[in-house]
């Protein structure tokens, strides 16, 4: 099955329980790929727990924070709309949004 153009960038979320939640719920939506600060997070332990055996499933790339940028401007000159993830008064709720076929999805840092 082909999977869905769908990117995940996680490079800004430190944590390894988010970042194993987060592979897990890449693998469910087929996604393209998910976007790590370092793939040294697939040693971790509590990463590796949580995100049981989707790492090998799911394609993950390496991209710095300090990479970010050049990597967003390359995926949009492929043709990706680049989506952020917030909770705003003018967000709009995830279902009722149409993503875009090829979609790039920021996630913002965790606290």
């Amino acid at each position: 099955k082909s999977r869905n153009s769908l990117i995940v960038i996680a490079s800004l979320v430190s944590k390894a329980p988010n970042l194993g939640g987060l592979c897990r719920t890449c693998e469910i939506f087929n996604a393209e790929a998910l976007v790590v600060s370092s793939l040294k997070i697939k040693q971790d332990e509590t990463f590796k727990s949580l995100a049981v055996t989707s790492d090998k499933w799911v394609p993950m790339i390496e991209v710095t924070e300090e990479n970010l940028p050049e990597y967003l401007t390359e995926k949009r000159k492929q043709g990706y709309a680049l989506l952020g993830v917030e909770q705003t008064n003018d967000s709009v709720n995830l279902n009722k949004f149409s993503f875009p076929e090829k979609s790039v999805l920021l996630l913002g840092k965790t606290l």
